[in-house]
């Protein structure tokens, strides 16, 4: 039995279009949503790297301005302890000619006290027959301004120095003690 029928027994399939299509729109949505999602990215890395960078700048500007400032205190303390040396010399001198005076006006006092009673007693008149010599006037020295030792009000730095200077004054120093002077 032959077939009148040109038409072949097996059916081929015919190519449809429409699944080939779906796939490439498929791929092409996810290719556009991953170039979008990799230019926000781009964008938000730019945008934070910029902000980084600024902050990076404001924090080495503080820094170098803090640096300034401790290069600047530290000068400052240099001096400070240079003319603390400067003050401690001075005041060192100060009270060495201070005992200085005192030992002198000590040994010179006895001498003059007893010329002067000497002089007043009415048979020392007459025993030395000399004419009477006038007493010497009496050097008047300008009273040292005085010295308060009261720490009401004032810094620590003025009480600690003003403590220094009063308990020098109660205890001077005695000359076996002297300080190396540098």
């Amino acid at each position: 039995m032959i077939s009148d029928s040109e038409e072949p027994d097996v059916a081929e399939e015919t190519p449809s279009g429409k699944p080939k299509l779906s796939i490439v729109v498929i791929l092409s949505v996810l290719l556009g949503i991953l170039l979008t999602l990799g230019v926000g990215g781009a964008l938000f890395h730019f945008r934070e790297s910029k902000a980084l960078q600024a902050q990076v700048r404001a924090i080495s500007v503080e820094l170098e301005n803090k640096n300034l400032a401790l290069d600047e205190m530290k000068t400052q303390i240099e001096a400070l302890s240079s003319q603390m040396h400067v003050l401690k010399e001075h005041s060192i001198a100060r009270s060495g000619l201070a005992s200085e005076k005192d030992s002198k006006k000590e040994s010179t006092a006895p001498a003059l006290d007893a010329s002067a009673n000497a002089l007043k007693s009415p048979g020392a008149k007459a025993k030395t027959g000399s004419p009477e010599v006038p007493a010497p006037p009496k050097v008047v020295k300008p009273k040292p301004a005085a010295q308060n030792c009261e720490l009401v009000g004032k810094s620590p730095e003025d009480q600690a120095a003003t403590l220094r200077r009063c308990v020098s004054l109660l205890d001077p120093p005695t000359p076996k003690e002297k300080p190396l002077l540098r």
